[in-house]
């Protein structure tokens, strides 16, 4: 399945329904404000019941939509199973954990489908505002309700004063500022929470995101169909594209950019 078949209005409407619902169920946990039952994965990053009651959600609804296997963060699969996949969903049930525990509101459910290990399509569902972004990339980017009050997204291209986005914990290590600022632009940083900031960069409100730790592919996939679809591009530091479908799961350092042609001046980045 390509991404030309999510231009089906009734089965967007259908996954952002679907996405709803999974929203819901964290909103009632989230609305209670300490009274949530907090754990700890094994890199202690926190887990919420919000995330499980999501993937439960998901991982019920999403095969009914399109026949394919699940990779939930919630709900991981043995390699020795997933290799095999051609197609399946890829999904983080809450992306931005931190600051759900934080109340920023600033965290999304992200869902990816995956054809051969590339993300052919994604949509972000932000619970609080219910407002979604999806694309792919025959179908351009999009932001709002599927069928209601849609609006087209263009990453944009680049001028010299940029914004450069990152976590509430990012500490901007590297050069990649220094190198930026000696071709000639101007940098400015402002923290963003999830995988909102790859939606900032579809929608042209910023330029750049440089991430110097760890994230997961679930973390990345939908996001990165939705930005190259509006324009933008999502590559390791070398230059090499992401790859997924990897036994660990693990995503190498990134940048993503809301114009191809700020990565001439980023690629030679080496980290201090």
């Amino acid at each position: 399945m390509n991404s030309n078949q999510w231009q089906d209005p009734q089965r967007l409407l259908a996954l952002y329904d679907l996405l709803q619902q999974a929203g819901d169920a964290i909103l009632t946990i989230y609305r209670q404000v300490g009274q949530w039952q907090l754990a700890h994965k094994a890199d202690d990053s926190p887990v919420t019941a919000a995330d499980l009651a999501a993937s439960h959600i998901l991982v019920a609804g999403l095969p009914a939509l399109v026949p394919a296997p699940v990779l939930s963060e919630e709900a991981l699969v043995p390699f020795t199973e997933r290799r095999h996949w051609s197609h399946y969903w890829l999904v983080d049930p809450m992306d931005g954990t931190r600051e759900f525990l934080a109340q920023t509101d600033e965290f999304v459910i992200n869902v990816a489908f995956m054809d051969n290990n590339e993300p052919v399509f994604g949509m972000l569902y932000q619970p609080v505002s219910g407002e979604a972004w999806w694309g792919g990339a025959s179908m351009g980017a999009w932001r709002g309700r599927p069928g209601q009050a849609e609006q087209a997204l263009m990453a944009g291209s680049a001028g010299h004063d940029l914004l450069a986005l990152g976590s509430r914990r990012n500490q901007w290590q590297g050069q990649w500022c220094q190198r930026l600022e000696q071709a000639g632009y101007t940098v400015e940083t402002r923290a963003v929470g999830s995988a909102l900031k790859f939606m900032h960069l579809a929608e042209g409100k910023a330029q750049l995101y440089p991430r110097l730790g760890p994230t997961s592919e679930w973390d990345t996939a939908a996001p990165q169909a939705i930005l190259e679809a509006a324009g933008g591009q999502l590559v390791q530091w070398n230059g090499e594209p992401l790859r997924y479908g990897k036994e660990d799961l693990l995503n190498p350092e990134f940048v993503a950019v809301s114009d191809p042609a700020l990565l001439v001046s980023l690629l030679q980045y080496t980290r201090c």
